[in-house]
């Protein structure tokens, strides 16, 4: 038995004043002589012991009242914690995508919501509420209900780990309170993988796991082109199944709000499949993939965007290059060539990409142009000449702090290797190439350059092609008919093609919600504007990057949702992209939890959420009994009365 104010027991000390009032009472007989002796005598010594009996006996009762009395104001109560004992409750509910399968009463989330809202009926307790996307501290019950009821989907996802490091964070600043952790979930946020660490749990954490009804789900993963001509686009979507399936799913595609075309996602006892639209090369399209499927509804959707291709600035400094004319075409690119006698710096500043063809020297106002020119963006080319001068070249190799090239070799090589890895021949080849009619060159440089990555190597194991910081391309050796027959090969359209490709990123069909999205955007504003990013519902403005012809975007689009957004100035649309769900939730890998948490201390599994919150009402149930104490104390007192009405001596 515990008190509220223990304080107030040292009031039975008093308890002695009518202890002493009837051990020194007085009152003495009086004696009356009378003839028979003997018999008087009896009955005063009667007299005397009921006297005794009664007045002990209104002694005790009188006392047990009083003592009851003391004790009903001090409060006492059973419990297993003390009063001073402060409660608080930390759950994390998950509300990844995943958690919209359904389970035996709905979607997983929201019924986990509405059990808790039932649950919590502590009025002396605090919560914590966390999310994948929110935290809400030391909230009361009421807020509590208000912020479950409001609770929406996120894209975000917290591994167990980062949720574990958010509870101990939590519990190690709370002093003097009982706290009890449960996390609610289905288990599908994390890889199997990962290192789980509960070493680190300083109070008790319960897992709750939400399990589907069903564990088959079908979506759209993604989509591509595979066919394009100056009039038709052919336009693959992949849908996938979590299961082999025999089933045929309907899917529709959407341009902006008008209905283009229905087909049948037809899977045929496997778990992939692909739907195949074709639709017309038009300037701009605005697409919506729909697919008809009762399971999660979050991948049921898919956007995407085609717009006019934007032209790629190429301009090349120095020789005439005729095979540079048949590359870059006028449909695709912006080509212009010039000696170097007759060079505009202006003009450098609104190119992509520059390539210097055969320099003998690379004068020094160039050197610090093209240095200016990459630091914006800009990706460079280099192919020296038969008589460059090598002190000159690594004057402009020093002003971008990358290395030198050191000698002319004047020998006869082949171009043996090709590193297939690297990203400027992504999808060129199908296969590594085993019959190659390798280019040969009688002369190249070697070079010693920092942070490089070759992309063809002679057969001397000298980088013939190599990339440097991902922004300037060295070539070793002169291409010109004299020196190497490299023009001749079948290499050197892809790679001069992805040069300028690559120089300027372009509008992908689609971007995936995650941490970071880098989007470039070719287009130029003045000083003092900057783009923004906008929604039928809201608008805001992304991190930028702005150079002389593009400005590249650095979002965080973690909080965004699916669907499309313009990439705008105050007052013109510059163009639209879209936006969709990551699809790694859709494939419902769920892990089990004994394994999972073997012998970890302070973890345990409940089996539902009742139990949970069962046992924190137990931790917090206090049965007062003062009233009890009270009762016994009119009881003592009414057999006090009856003492003094009905016992006669």
């Amino acid at each position: 038995m515990q008190f509220k104010h223990p304080e107030i027991l040292y009031a039975l000390a008093l308890l002695i004043i009518p202890i002493l009032v009837h051990l020194f009472q007085l009152q003495r007989f009086e004696k009356i002589p009378f003839t028979n002796v003997h018999f008087l005598k009896n009955i005063i010594q009667q007299t005397r012991k009921s006297s005794k009996l009664k007045k002990f006996l209104i002694l005790l009762t009188r006392m047990a009242a009083f003592t009851c009395l003391i004790f009903a104001f001090a409060q006492p109560y059973f419990s297993d914690n003390s009063l001073q004992q402060n409660f608080s409750t930390t759950i994390f509910l998950d509300n990844s995508f995943s958690m919209q399968a359904k389970g035996e009463s709905g979607e997983l989330l929201k019924t986990l919501a509405q059990q808790i809202i039932e649950n919590t009926n502590s009025k002396n307790s605090k919560f914590s509420l966390i999310t994948n996307d929110h935290e809400f501290i030391n909230i009361d019950e009421k807020t509590l209900k208000n912020e479950l009821i409001s609770c929406e989907y996120s894209t975000n996802r917290l591994d167990l780990n980062t949720i574990l490091l958010k509870l101990n964070s939590l519990n190690s600043k709370l002093t003097n309170t009982l706290n009890k952790n449960i996390i609610l979930s289905d288990f599908q946020f994390f890889k199997t993988d990962d290192k789980l660490n509960f070493t680190n749990v300083n109070s008790a954490v319960n897992l709750v796991k939400a399990v589907p009804k069903k564990f088959t789900n079908i979506f759209i993963d993604s989509i591509y082109t595979s066919n394009e001509n100056t009039s038709e686009i052919v336009l693959s979507i992949v849908v996938k199944s979590t299961k082999n399936s025999e089933r045929s799913y309907p899917i529709s595609l959407l341009n902006g709000s008008k209905l283009i075309g229905k087909s049948t996602a037809k899977f045929n006892n496997s778990n992939s499949t692909i739907v195949q639209f074709t639709i017309p090369n038009t300037s701009n399209f605005k697409g919506t993939i729909l697919l008809v499927n009762d399971d999660l509804e979050f991948d049921n959707s898919f956007y995407f965007t085609i717009s006019k291709p934007e032209k790629i600035n190429v301009f090349c400094i120095g020789e005439n290059a005729p095979f540079l004319n048949k590359i870059y075409t006028k449909n695709e690119f912006n080509f212009t060539s010039n000696q170097l006698q007759n060079l505009n710096y202006n003009i450098l500043k609104s190119q992509h990409l520059i390539i210097i063809n055969e320099l003998e020297n690379i004068p020094i106002e160039l050197s610090k142009s093209l240095n200016e020119f990459s630091k914006n963006g800009g990706t460079i080319v280099v192919i020296p000449s038969n008589n460059s001068n090598i002190n000159s070249y690594n004057s402009f190799f020093n002003e971008f702090n990358i290395g030198k090239i050191s000698t002319k070799i004047e020998e006869d090589h082949k171009v043996t290797s090709i590193v297939y890895e690297h990203p400027l021949l992504k999808n060129v080849f199908e296969n590594k190439v085993t019959n190659f009619q390798y280019p040969n060159t009688s002369t190249y440089y070697k070079s010693q350059f920092k942070n490089h990555a070759p992309i063809l190597k002679l057969d001397s194991n000298e980088p013939f092609i190599t990339s440097i910081n991902g922004s300037l391309y060295w070539i070793a050796s002169p291409l010109n008919k004299e020196t190497s027959n490299f023009t001749q090969s079948s290499l050197i359209v892809p790679i001069f093609y992805n040069f300028a490709k690559n120089s300027l990123r372009s509008a992908e069909l689609y971007y995936t919600i995650q941490t970071e999205n880098t989007i470039e955007i070719l287009t130029t504003i003045e000083k003092d504007n900057v783009l923004k990013i906008a929604s039928e519902t809201s608008e805001f403005i992304p991190l930028q990057e702005i150079s002389q012809n593009k400005v590249t975007l650095k979002m965080d689009s973690a909080n965004l949702k699916s669907g499309f957004y313009t990439v705008k100035t105050n007052t013109n649309t510059i163009k639209t992209i879209a936006f969709n769900y990551n699809r790694e939730e859709s494939n419902l890998n769920y892990l089990e939890l004994e394994p999972l948490i073997k012998n970890a201390e302070n973890v345990s599994i409940s089996s539902n959420l009742d139990n949970f919150f069962d046992e924190i009402y137990n931790d917090q149930k206090i049965n007062w009994l003062f009233k009890w104490f009270l009762a016994f104390s009119v009881l003592f007192l009414l057999i006090e009365m009856l003492l003094l009405k009905y016992f006669k001596i």
